[in-house]
């Protein structure tokens, strides 16, 4: 006979013990973590927690704690639980389950705001006793809960760092028409962007900025103003392949950088063909096209780095 008593159990604790490293390129990051649940008024039933079918097989509350696995685990076997076996200890009527893991876990991450994004890193496990099977169960998160993220476990700090603490949530996973208990928490980090702000923004902004100098030409001489530009170009070209190997590859869309990058080129492709247009004005309008031309791109250029502090300040807010 099987029973129709829902389970309630609590989750009592939350811990993400490490944070080993977090791979924006493969969407995944590795931790460790610490899971304990309590299940309310179990401690009768401990041997005999789950009946199934017509009451003649049963199972203990060590087999329900094997039910419970890693739910984004990046490949199948890549989360894996630390200990031997789940840790059950009696907690007056009730039974606590504890659960180490440790593991590599998927996680999408959007980089538009890159270099000045932060990612929300998800640990998420699924009970694979359905809500409607021999041991209906209903997770919530304890009133009480602790969660927390271990301030010397966390090794990317100098690329990353933790904002807020950990946040536990429940949910229901649905497959087939059928539906499982799902629990996790998450950890929000945010990107140290400093390194790429000085390495890849700042010397191509410099860049950009140096090309104005072939204004010191005058436009009569359009071979040395394009020799200033063609330079900078070819200077600024081999300075994003030197630099591409600190930037997301596998992304399909522009990130803040990229965009960045691309309107500094760009300004720069415009000047060198300001320089070889000018000349074809006439000679009574070449001084008063010239300095129109500086203005506008140098308005261009300070509109370019203003639009890149404006995004990085309203990020970092």
């Amino acid at each position: 006979m099987r029973t129709t008593v829902v389970q309630e159990i609590e989750l009592e604790r939350f811990d993400v013990l490490k944070i080993q490293s977090i791979d924006t390129v493969s969407q995944s990051f590795n931790a460790r973590c610490l899971v304990r649940l309590r299940l309310i008024g179990a401690k009768a039933r401990r041997e005999a927690f789950v009946t199934f079918k017509d009451g003649r097989a049963t199972e203990s509350v060590e087999w329900f704690a094997r039910q419970i696995e890693p739910y984004n685990s990046f490949e199948h076997d890549s989360c894996k639980l630390i200990d031997e076996k789940p840790k059950i200890t009696d907690a007056g009527d009730d039974l606590l389950i504890q659960l180490r893991f440790e593991g590599r876990f998927y996680q999408p991450m959007r980089l538009h705001a890159f270099p000045f994004d932060s990612q929300e890193l998800r640990i998420e496990f699924l009970i694979l006793c359905r809500v409607d099977g021999p041991v209906p169960a209903k997770v919530i998160v304890s009133p009480g809960v602790e969660s927390s993220l271990v301030d010397r476990g966390f090794a990317p700090r100098f690329q990353w760092q933790p904002t807020g603490g950990v946040h536990c949530f429940v949910d229901e996973h649905k497959a087939n028409g059928r539906i499982f208990p799902k629990f996790g928490a998450t950890a929000r980090v945010a990107r140290k962007s400093r390194f790429y702000v000085t390495n890849v923004a700042l010397p191509t902004a410099v860049f950009s900025g140096l090309a104005f100098t072939l204004f010191a030409a005058q436009p009569s001489e359009p071979l040395e103003r394009l020799s200033v530009a063609f330079t900078l170009l070819l200077t600024m070209a081999a300075y994003k392949i030197t630099v591409a190997g600190m930037i997301p590859q596998a992304v399909s869309y522009e990130t803040l950088l990229d965009q960045f990058l691309l309107c500094n080129f760009f300004l720069l492709v415009a000047m060198a063909v300001v320089s070889a247009l000018l000349p074809q004005v006439g000679h009574d309008a070449e001084d008063l096209a010239d300095r129109v031309c500086l203005a506008l791109l140098g308005a261009v250029w300070c509109l370019i780095q203003a639009w890149f502090v404006a995004k990085a300040w309203s990020r970092k807010d």
